[in-house]
């Protein structure tokens, strides 16, 4: 069955968003330090509660495709946000700070910020795909003339003999996604990275 989050994917991947199965599989620091990443995620349940210290913080209960999972924040804003974001049963780009205890399989995860994806819709995803040989031109045509229908931007950007680069505007019409990516690299000598309009491109990890 689907989740919640599969139907901002788009969104989430074009904020560079990882999955918690892939942020669990990764390698603790050998350092012992933190990893800061991004996660998309439904946050199910939110509540207060005091350290033994005196402390307030929230602890969040949040799950995505692959899994549910326990949050803590610290922030007051950002609690103040899962704690709406729980009362409304919303999904949420969380930009969040990983850290792993010894004898612990996952890492706990710290939220340092929250951003409803409700106020993320007017967001416009591109796609900029780049390859050396125009002759592979006419596949991507083909594969990319049923993405049509959505409002995302496509660039091409053609590595010439000569060492210049030609780019194009192929359409403001897309719909795009890190699946679409997928497939775009498959094709022999093509490279794509997805992103926002006006905010750098992210390759797509996890």
């Amino acid at each position: 069955s689907s989740h919640p989050t599969d139907q901002i994917r788009h969104l989430a991947d074009a904020n560079g968003a990882r999955s918690f199965a892939a942020l669990c599989a990764l390698p603790a620091p050998a350092d012992g330090g933190r990893v800061n990443s991004v996660m998309a995620a439904l946050v199910e349940d939110a509540r207060w509660r005091t350290s033994a210290k005196g402390k307030r913080y929230m602890m969040a209960t949040c799950s995505d495709a692959t899994g549910q999972f326990i949050a803590t924040c610290f922030d007051d804003y950002a609690s103040d946000e899962l704690e709406k974001a729980a009362r409304a049963g919303i999904c949420a780009l969380l930009r969040v700070e990983l850290d792993w205890r010894a004898g612990e399989e996952t890492p706990r995860v710290t939220v340092r910020s929250v951003q409803g994806f409700d106020s993320m819709q007017s967001i416009r995803i591109r796609i900029d795909v780049e390859t050396a040989d125009a002759a592979a031109i006419p596949a991507l045509a083909e594969l990319v003339a049923g993405e049509l229908g959505g409002r995302g931007e496509m660039y091409l950007s053609v590595l010439l003999p000569d060492g210049a680069t030609a780019q194009l505007l192929l359409g403001r019409d897309f719909r795009l996604d890190a699946e679409l990516v997928a497939r775009i690299e498959r094709l022999p000598g093509m490279t794509a990275r997805i992103g926002t309009v006006d905010k750098p491109q992210l390759r797509v990890v996890g």
